[in-house]
Parts: structure tokens; C-alpha cells; sequence
């Protein structure tokens, strides 16, 4: 059984919403504000501010939907259900269809008070969810506020590691088609984690705007360090995929092939340890190649297509998933270019001294 910061957190903003209600609100004891407090939550300090402001807006139409129902037609069932429908309906229109189980709830619990003093009831529940909505939070914002940056980071390099070596596993032939197709699986989980903890990272709030300018590119490089993994999986799948058709390459293209695509995967490899601060900034410029040796490669996949073609008994997919490796190589390539681009002026734009990186941590978890 494990507990983590969020768990203690929701128990902790439960806790303080039922008190705070209790102290503030007469007669109350707490119970909306408790649920608020545990639906409120959120993974991450923005969407915590969000879902207080959805909830705010949420409940405060139901509370306003119940009191117009109850001066004009009276309490009742049939008057509880027809303002809950009303209540959905208006939810619905906003785009607040998330956040309206807890109107609805504020709605019935007004439509069924004792109270004749509707209004009074009203604001009383109203006030009660909201403050469990602002407690839950401020909990999450100043208490340990969640950090996705070292879990996505770790993440994605082991995932990356995974990655680069199935491809030299496979551009050597030692490893089972069987086998690749199992971890091709697994790194196509661990990479869709990565995207979810980007997403969790982008949804982090910045308090200082002199940080924001500075987080963004943090960001664009983070983007661009994914969609590097992700090319690196495509160019996988097309080993995989098209594995018959590689085998029967030409033994120079092969060679020509193995050798290309060690110098990217390299780079990759190098390109994430320069954004550690392990390697000069200005380093891993090996990838650029001369128009000579471009021109060769290329035609070496055309002449493999064209030999394909003139064999009768070849399909036409086997002939495209020639050009589908190169494609994948290319696309790889471009991203793996981009890649260090953007590291090599963010480092140089923010973290550099000297031409070494100072603290190479921070460039991770601390800009």
C-alpha cells in the first residue's frame, strides 16, 4: 500500500475545509465543503485553480437555479428534479459538464432544507463548497506542490535508452522479431507516461513572470526531447515492420544504413547528456554529412527499390517499406538536428559559463 503527497494532501484539505466550515458557517457541519475539498485535488496546481473556479461558477448556478425554483413553484420532488434538469442543461451549455455532480448536490440539498429563507440556504451551501474548493487549493499550491520535471525526465532517457538499444539490436539482427514486437509495446506505454507527465509539467503554474519566458523554452525543449523519442520509435516500428525487406538489402546499403543511423543514435545519446551539462554546448556537430555522401546514400535506396521492382515475385509493399526505412531515418534525422539546436541555444541563453554548465541540475529541475 503506498501513500503518496497527494493522498496525504486531499486528507489534510478535508480535514481543514470541514473546520473552517464549522467555524465560519452556522449550523453547518462541513459535509460539502469535505466533498469539495476531495474533488478539488487535482494532479497540478493550474488545473487545482481551474477546477476551483469551474466549481465556484458550477455551484453558484445551482444554488441561484434552486432559489428561482423554490419562490416559484415550492418545494417538492418534482421541483427538486426539474431544477436539477435545468441546472445540467445550463452545465452543459457552459462546457461545465465535469463539475456538475456537486451542483446538482448543492441543488437537491437547498430544495429539500427545512428553511424558508431560501436565499439564506442557498448562500450557506454555496459558501460551504466553496470553501472546500479554496482550501483544497491552497493545500496543493503551498504544501509540497507537485514537480513533474525529475520523474519526466527520468522517464523519458530510460525510455530512450530502451529505444536506441532495440534499434542496434535490430540493425545487427540479434534480436527475435517476436521479442521487438513485445518492446516496441512496452516503450510505447512508457513513452505515452512521458507525454501524460509533459502535460502534467505544462499545467504547472508559475508564480513569478520573470520565470515564464524562461520555462516556456524549457518547455519547447522538452517537446522537441519527446518527439525525438517518438521518431526514434517510428524508425523502430519501420525496422520491425518492413525487417524482411531490410534483410534483403544490398550488404554496402546495409552497412551504409548501420553506419548513418549509429551516428544519429550517438548524437541522441549525446544531445541528452549536453542538456546534463556533461558535455560542451557547442559539441555534437558530427551528424552534418557532405552533399557527396547525401547523394550517395539516397541513390544506394533507389537502386534497391529499382532491383526490387524488376523482380517479379516482389510486392509492391515491399518495394514502399524501402522507402519507408529512408523516411524514417530522414524524419529521425531532422528531429534529432532540431533537438540540438534548441538545447544548444537554451544552454547558451541561460545556463552557461565558461563553456561548461554550471550546476548541471538546475538546467532539469531548478530554471
Amino acid at each position: 500500500m503506498k501513500i503518496g503527497a497527494r493522498v496525504l494532501k486531499t486528507g489534510l484539505a478535508i480535514s481543514l475545509s470541514i473546520m473552517l466550515s464549522i467555524l465560519l458557517l452556522p449550523n453547518s457541519k462541513g459535509v460539502f465543503a469535505g466533498i469539495a475539498a476531495i474533488t478539488t485535488t487535482m494532479p497540478s496546481v493550474r488545473k487545482s485553480y481551474e477546477m476551483l473556479i469551474k466549481r465556484f461558477n458550477a455551484n453558484f448556478i445551482g444554488g441561484v437555479v434552486a432559489v428561482i425554483a423554490l419562490y416559484t413553484i415550492g418545494p417538492g420532488p418534482v421541483t427538486t428534479g426539474i431544477a436539477a434538469i435545468i441546472t445540467i442543461a445550463i452545465l452543459n451549455y457552459l462546457k461545465l459538464a465535469d463539475v456538475l455532480t456537486l451542483s446538482v448536490i448543492t441543488v437537491v440539498a437547498v430544495m429539500v432544507n427545512d428553511s424558508n429563507i431560501y436565499y439564506i440556504t442557498a448562500l450557506t451551501r454555496v459558501f460551504d463548497t466553496l470553501i472546500g474548493v479554496v482550501v483544497s487549493f491552497a493545500v496543493n499550491w503551498l504544501i509540497y506542490p507537485p514537480h513533474y520535471d525529475e520523474k519526466f525526465y527520468e522517464n523519458l532517457t530510460t525510455t530512450t535508452a530502451e529505444i536506441l538499444t532495440l534499434i542496434r539490436a535490430e540493425l545487427r539482427n540479434n534480436i527475435s522479431f517476436t521479442i521487438l514486437n513485445q518492446d516496441l509495446i512496452k516503450a510505447r506505454k512508457s513513452l505515452k507516461e512521458s507525454r501524460t507527465l509533459f502535460d502534467l509539467i505544462r499545467g504547472e503554474m508559475i508564480p513569478r513572470k520573470a520565470n515564464r519566458q524562461v520555462i516556456a523554452r524549457k518547455y519547447v525543449v522538452y517537446k522537441h526531447m519527446v518527439l525525438a523519442t517518438e521518431q526514434a520509435v517510428k524508425l523502430t516500428d519501420a525496422f520491425h515492420q518492413y525487417d524482411h525487406v531490410f534483410k534483403n538489402f544490398d550488404q554496402d546499403l546495409r552497412l551504409l544504413i548501420r553506419e548513418r543511423v549509429e551516428t544519429l543514435l550517438t548524437a541522441h545519446e549525446q544531445i541528452l547528456m549536453k542538456f546534463e551539462g556533461r558535455i560542451y554546448v557547442d559539441q555534437v556537430n558530427f551528424m552534418t554529412t557532405s552533399r557527396d555522401y547525401r547523394k550517395n546514400y539516397i541513390s544506394h535506396f533507389f537502386q534497391q527499390a529499382l532491383v526490387e521492382l524488376d523482380i517479379e515475385d516482389t510486392s509492391q509493399i515491399d518495394v514502399n517499406g524501402i522507402i519507408h526505412i529512408m523516411s524514417a531515418i530522414y524524419t529521425y534525422e531532422e528531429e534529432i538536428h532540431t533537438l540540438n539546436r534548441l538545447i544548444k541555444s537554451y544552454l547558451h541563453r541561460y545556463n552557461i559559463s565558461n563553456g561548461v554548465i554550471e550546476k548541471p541540475h538546475d538546467s532539469i529541475t531548478n530554471v
